[in-house]
């Protein structure tokens, strides 16, 4: 018995061996398409979790029918891999259909929700860039208007000049009386410097009255109606989808905790 096993092997050895490289090549696809699929639905389950937590939080900046700005500005994105649309091909033929759905109907609520999300953090922050190009523009005038209200003495500049012109006799030697004008020439009012003195004095008051007033909320930041009504509708279908309590949910736990 031993020998004739022996020589079938030893007849054989080669398609045996290929046969045994074929099978472990197919239990390792099988283990790593399993790995896959455990490690889908521990993401996608992670993430459900998540996202409850986060969706709640984000109901909670909704107060009086008004929106927290400064809470939806200090907020982390919703979720930026929507792991359920990524993997859910797995799933198709291993959980129910009314589970499946389930999950089609929680990502789409969260999906309006991080679209509102994201809308509401936009327009915070063009109106913050909107807000620096306008102290940009209003401080660049106030320089230009500044430095031309201290320029040095320019009326008494004028009079000095006019009254050593008066004094010139009309007999004078030309010559002596070009070198004169040339002279005063010099002391014209558009070649005087600027008293900075005066101009930092006066245009810190006004940087600082004119920042005080922005930073007093002088300018109205508009966050459309529309923006809450969205996160109130999606909020209302979030409560009530029963994502957690469907089957569907509880066998994607099991998958992956294989």
């Amino acid at each position: 018995m031993l020998n004739t096993i022996w020589g079938f092997l030893k007849a054989n050895w080669i398609d045996l061996l290929l046969i045994f490289v074929g099978a472990s090549a197919l239990l390792i696809y099988w283990l790593q398409e399993r790995r896959k699929i455990s490690d889908a639905a521990s993401l996608i389950v992670t993430q459900v979790e998540e996202l409850q937590k986060s969706i709640r939080e984000i109901g909670s900046y909704i107060v009086d029918k008004k929106l927290n700005e400064g809470a939806f500005y200090e907020s982390q994105t919703l979720y930026k891999t929507d792991y359920w649309n990524q993997y859910k091909h797995y799933f198709i033929k291993r959980i129910d259909a009314y589970s499946f759905n389930i999950f089609d109907e929680f990502y789409n609520c969260a999906s309006e929700v991080l679209e509102q999300q994201q809308l509401m953090k936009n327009l915070q922050k063009n109106s913050f860039f909107l807000t620096q190009q306008m102290l940009m523009q209003m401080e660049s005038q106030s320089i230009t208007q500044t430095m031309a209200a201290c320029v040095q003495s320019p009326t008494d500049s004028n009079f000095l000049i006019q009254a050593a012109r008066n004094t010139i006799p009309q007999d004078m030697d030309p010559a002596q009386k070009a070198a004169i004008e040339n002279f005063l020439q010099q002391f014209n009012p558009a070649k005087l410097g600027i008293n900075y003195d005066l101009f930092w004095n006066t245009f810190n008051t006004y940087k600082g009255n004119l920042h005080s007033i922005i930073n007093q909320q002088a300018l109205t930041s508009y966050i459309p109606q529309q923006i809450r009504i969205s996160l109130d509708n999606a909020l209302q279908k979030y409560h009530s989808i029963p994502i957690i309590g469907c089957e569907g949910y509880r066998k994607l736990k099991k998958i992956a905790s294989r």
